[in-house]
């Protein structure tokens, strides 16, 4: 931890078979995890850089979320003008809250705390970070490569309260293969909606398109732009 630089924090879930919690937009039902981090003057720390989720499915419900064990990192931010404590030692301290669930659902919570040498390394960890970051969904811009633009040449519909989107330059390993519809805005769309039965997609070339994602009843406003993994 040096002046200027940044750093990652995380919380690591390891969950018992069957049991599950929840992506930024936990579907149907449920809710996503939360991070409340107490740190010395000088450091800060963000959101969560949450990895893809995948679909689960529990009766006429579909939430999105993680199974098995997951990383859930968060970026942190040194000040310039960050002084190191006499002891050398940064201690930090996370108080996070989840919902735990299989069936049934159980709120849970956690207080703890971890102290970081400031001149040293803590590389224990770093093969879960790469494996997150390895998870994290990838913007796309024309040539299909990460960036923090869009697709520009990608489009989205509304007609009788269904979307379709059209979306090019996906990376030539998932073209002419079955794909997964995430959206990040929670009251967009009726998440429990089936592809091959309530929506339709295809490919065009290396075109995905897909037809009749149906809105929710309750959404609100549209928003003006649309977020999906």
């Amino acid at each position: 931890i040096a002046a200027g630089q940044s750093f990652w924090l995380g919380l690591k879930l390891a969950h018992e078979p069957e049991w599950h919690t929840y992506w930024k937009n936990a579907g149907d039902s449920g809710l996503p995890t939360e991070l409340q981090w107490q740190l010395p003057p000088g450091l800060s720390a963000g959101s969560i850089d949450w990895p893809a989720p995948h679909a689960l499915r529990v009766g006429p419900l579909l939430n999105y979320g993680y199974e098995n064990t997951v990383l859930l990192p968060v970026p942190g931010k040194v000040d310039k003008d960050f002084q190191a404590p006499a002891s050398g030692m940064v201690d930090v301290r996370l108080s996070a809250t989840w919902l735990i669930c299989r069936v049934e659902c159980i709120p849970e919570s956690g207080e703890f705390t971890l102290q970081i040498p400031v001149g040293g390394t803590t590389a224990a960890h770093s093969s879960d970070f790469l494996k997150a970051q390895a998870q994290q969904p990838l913007a796309l811009d024309s040539k299909g490569l990460a960036s923090v633009q869009p697709a520009t040449d990608s489009s989205a519909k509304v007609a009788d309260d269904r979307l379709t989107l059209r979306v090019t330059d996906l990376p030539k390993s998932i073209q002419g293969k079955t794909l997964e519809f995430y959206p990040e805005d929670a009251e967009t769309f009726r998440h429990a909606a089936e592809s091959g039965k309530d929506w339709q997609q295809r490919w065009e070339g290396d075109v995905w398109i897909a037809e009749g994602l149906p809105l929710s009843d309750m959404r609100g406003e549209t928003p003006q732009q649309l977020a999906v993994v």
